[in-house]
């Protein structure tokens, strides 16, 4: 009992997601990922050219200002530093400052100065600017340059007042001069922010875009298997197999729509199936009620009327009789369709094949199998005659051919028997029923031809059918079950082959079997 719990509960617990809300999520995620890797890579290679524009800027500032002539005039500048007009800003943009110190850090120069302060240059949003901008990293080019005489060049980034500033630093080979220029990174960091909030506002944009897109897609191409599911839902709850998909889709033909002609394809099979199936067990239970009443009425009236005349109880048995056996030959019939329907599937082309998905391993010769059936009617035809009995259509052996076939001997003369007894049924005392074989493209053609009455034209496609009898030519006082010729067929087709039929009213029939021979 806890197992059986245990399983109910875990199954419970199992959360139904729809085909298309999986499918429009995958699709959102693989498209999300995406925008995130090209967002990012723009905003990456975004950031890295304005830097570099802006690095570029520092160090195009601080050349103007490394081969300007304002330098010598600040050596005789004892009271305050030089001021460093447009001029000198001519390889760059606003808003840099400059400052040049000399080898003690003492401002020279600067671009742009309090009144209040002359010693402090500003920078760009700022009342007041350091001196120097970045003193390690001065320190660090003047060190370097004492030490081999090389022109070290830094950049570095200082916070100042709550902004980040962008800050070069370089020296005047010729005059040992420290340079630096700076210019703060918040114009920088403002465009950068507005082109991240571009990136998510047109990438959510996207998103939404793609989830209505991807839901709607996955809404119309599912709408095939919806329709199906409803279909199949009708079907199993109605019983009824005439319900069909609709075969049209508004995105056009695709793999779906070829599922909903298969599927159609297949109710129609499974209706002709179902209906083939609802006919055979009401003329089954029609043609096994009338000799079970016979049966009955007869043993009723003998145990009725025990003092019944010796002639009327033997008329009584007979008739009982009779019809037993005729129910008998009628369930063998029927056992042998069923064994018929239980093995049914097409057999291969090739003989070899052909051979192994049946697994029949016996040649027979077709012809041999004919002789035999034809010698035996012809027998009880001449024994007939000899008994001073009424002679029956006589039997004639047309062309025959050698021909050699795989299968089962028992089935292919009890087929054969079938097709000549069913021929000498219909065929009045003084007509002919020929046998012929021959050989034709590979195949062995044999067929029984007679010259009875004849079948109609309209009963023509419906005679191989399980208990259908042309009226009133084909009727129940003529002895037959309307099995004969569909376990004939079934025989036939088990055995790779087909039959055909070919017939006129009131001169006769011919039927033609076709069977693969061996090669």
């Amino acid at each position: 009992m806890y197992c059986v719990f245990s399983i109910s509960k875990e199954a419970s617990t199992i959360v139904y997601i729809p085909l298309q809300l999986r499918l429009t999520l995958f699709y959102a995620l693989l498209l999300g990922l995406a925008l995130w890797f090209f967002g990012n890579s723009v905003y990456m290679q975004a950031q890295q050219r304005a830097y570099s524009d802006l690095d570029t800027a520092l160090s195009s500032r601080a050349a103007s200002v490394n081969f300007g002539k304002a330098l010598l005039a600040s050596q005789n500048s004892n009271d305050f530093p030089l001021y460093l007009n447009n001029s000198i800003n001519g390889l760059g943009a606003g808003n840099i400052a400059i400052e040049v110190f000399d080898t003690n850090l003492r401002l020279l120069a600067t671009t742009i100065y309090s009144r209040s302060d002359p010693i402090q240059p500003s920078v760009a949003g700022a009342a007041i600017s350091p001196i120097p901008w970045d003193a390690q990293a001065a320190r660090f080019v003047e060190q370097r340059y004492s030490k081999d005489g090389n022109v070290n060049s830094v950049y570095t980034t200082v916070t100042y007042e709550g902004q980040s500033v962008r800050v070069y630093t370089t020296i005047n080979q010729q005059t040992g001069d420290i340079i630096q220029t700076a210019h703060s990174e918040r114009d920088l960091q403002q465009s950068l922010n507005n082109l991240r909030l571009l990136l998510w506002q047109g990438g959510a944009l996207v998103m939404l875009l793609a989830l209505a897109g991807g839901w709607f897609i996955t809404w119309s191409v599912l709408a095939t298997v919806r329709r199906m599911m409803k279909t199949a839902q009708r079907i199993s709850k109605l019983q009824d197999f005439g319900q069909r998909v609709p075969e049209k889709s508004i995105m056009g033909k695709n793999e779906l729509t070829r599922l909903a002609t298969t599927f159609n394809g297949m109710l129609a099979e499974l209706q002709e199936a179902y209906q083939h199936q609802q006919r055979f067990v009401a003329d089954a239970s029609h043609e096994l009620r009338a000799p079970i009443t016979s049966i009955r009425c007869n043993l009723d009236l003998l145990a009725k009327a025990p003092d019944l005349a010796p002639g009327e109880a033997a008329a009584a048995l007979g008739d009982a009789q009779a019809e037993a056996d005729r129910m008998g030959r009628l369930v063998n019939d029927l056992l042998i369709l069923a064994r018929a329907d239980s093995q049914a599937q097409k057999p291969e082309s090739e003989p070899d094949g052909y051979r192994k998905f049946y697994k029949i391993s016996q040649k027979i010769d077709l012809d041999s199998l004919m002789l035999e059936v034809y010698r035996q009617y012809r027998a009880l035809d001449e024994h007939a005659l000899d008994a001073a009995k009424t002679r029956g259509p006589r039997i004639i052996l047309h062309d025959i051919t050698p021909a050699q076939v795989y299968g089962d001997a028992d089935k292919l003369k009890q087929a054969l028997v079938a097709l000549l007894q069913n021929a000498l049924k219909y065929t009045p005392h003084e007509g002919t029923v020929t046998l012929s074989l021959i050989t034709q493209d590979g195949n062995a053609l044999f067929s029984v031809c007679d010259t009875g009455i004849g079948i109609a034209l309209e009963d023509l496609p419906h005679i191989f059918e399980r208990f259908y009898r042309a009226d009133p030519a084909r009727s129940r006082d003529r002895g037959g079950s309307g099995l004969g010729l569909a376990i004939v067929k079934s025989i036939v087709e088990e055995h790779g082959g087909s039959i055909s039929v070919e017939s006129t009213p009131g001169k006769g029939s011919v039927f033609r079997v076709k069977l693969p021979l061996i090669l």
